[in-house]
């Protein structure tokens, strides 16, 4: 395991513009001449800029015409327009669509202004790539004589590696994931309950200039089994295990997904916790150590640890994924489960989260570990090096 390096400066123009660089490459290469992108994760891969991120995640608030060269142009919701224009070069008022009576009638208004944007910027207007579409905005541009086709075999390709200034970010944000993990176990101790322990994450993160938890994964006892609760009112007993997954949206919208279990209080940790914990860890180090570039991932699905038997039926749902500004691919499944991407090939500068759940069907308690590494031709680079439980270890 490689140590973290000190987190360099970033240069967020430069950063909008190799992410750009990516994205058209791409492009180009699976013969797209316009792409119109509404997920908010790729119009901020696109152009550099977010607007009220969580909301626009399920609102119609937002979209970006991208052509294979040159200046995309940004929609924004029109009070955030000002805002936007400090960060992209070409960002005009969207038409809204949703939360009117005419839904279809907007709609219709908003695909022509799409379709002027498409010839202004001098690529064929009767076809476009698109991510997200709301049932009204697909009907309206087929109305204006636009085919549609899937965007999503060139902004995953355009996104899987990470451009230098991505790199730069993911150093940054690693310091402040060890800071709200630290918090974490400071504040641990029994008669706190779940929901006042993710208070706890989520001030170190907002404090330390993170965005945003996307889930709300703080699970105690007989909530840790099975995997995928969320915090509720619980109050932390001694001797409990008690499991986090930051699940973070950091400094610059960048993902991290890092996994501890904890034991709570004084009480020593019983054999089968510590049995249980044991093996999580030995798998996941066993995991995180084999990632190396030029690796398929069929190969490093082949070459995984042995999960037990007992611990199989409730695995995680893969072993590794990647990250960037969301969850994105490539993934690593179990060998027990289908490899769609089995062809793709591990690369330097892939930023990918290596975790597990480990609980038996019916147990009393699991633990969840994961850890966030950047890939290198010297192996994996750990982005936030959190300790692991000595007491569990022990």
């Amino acid at each position: 395991m490689m140590a973290s390096a000190a987190p360099p400066a970033v240069d967020m123009t430069q950063l909008r513009d190799e992410r750009l660089a990516r994205l058209q490459a791409a492009m180009r290469a699976h013969q797209v001449d316009v792409a119109l992108l509404t997920n908010e994760p790729n119009i901020r891969y696109a152009t550099g800029a977010s607007a009220m991120p969580v909301w626009s995640m399920s609102t119609f608030a937002r979209c970006a015409v991208v052509p294979a060269d040159g200046t995309p142009i940004l929609f924004e919701h029109a009070n955030s327009v000002h805002r936007s224009r400090t960060l992209a070069q070409d960002v005009r008022p969207m038409h809204a669509t949703e939360f009117f009576d005419d839904a279809a009638g907007e709609a219709r208004s908003w695909a022509r202004e799409i379709v002027a944007a498409m010839r202004e910027i001098g690529v064929p207007a009767d076809r476009a790539a698109a991510d997200r579409l709301t049932a009204p905005t697909l009907l309206a541009l087929q109305e204006e004589g636009v085919t549609i086709t899937d965007a999503s075999p060139f902004t995953q390709e355009a996104r899987e590696v990470k451009t230098p200034q991505e790199v730069a970010l993911f150093r940054l944000n690693g310091p402040l994931v060890v800071q709200m993990l630290a918090a974490f176990e400071a504040a641990l101790v029994p008669g706190i309950s779940e929901r006042e322990l993710l208070a706890v994450l989520s001030d170190t993160m907002l404090r330390g200039g993170g965005e945003y938890l996307a889930t709300s994964t703080v699970c105690s006892g007989p909530n840790t089994n099975p995997w995928r609760a969320e915090a509720t009112d619980r109050v932390i007993q001694p001797g409990d295990l008690v499991y986090v997954d930051t699940d973070t949206v950091g400094i610059g919208g960048y993902f991290f997904c890092v996994s501890r279990t904890f034991p709570a209080g004084d009480v020593a940790p019983s054999r089968e916790q510590r049995d249980l914990y044991r093996a999580a860890h030995e798998w996941l180090v066993g995991m995180r150590e084999l990632v190396r570039p030029g690796l398929t991932c069929a190969e490093l699905g082949a070459m995984a640890p042995t999960i037990p038997e007992r611990y199989v039926p409730q695995r995680y749902e893969c072993m590794i994924h990647s990250v960037g500004l969301e969850e994105e691919s490539p993934s690593v499944c179990h060998p027990q489960d289908p490899q769609s991407n089995g062809d793709r090939v591990i690369q330097e500068n892939m930023a990918l989260v290596v975790e597990c759940y480990f609980g038996e069907v019916g147990g009393h308690e699991g633990v969840k570990l994961g850890d966030e590494i950047l890939v290198t031709a010297e192996g994996p680079s750990v982005l936030a090096p959190y300790p692991f439980s000595e007491a569990l270890l022990s």
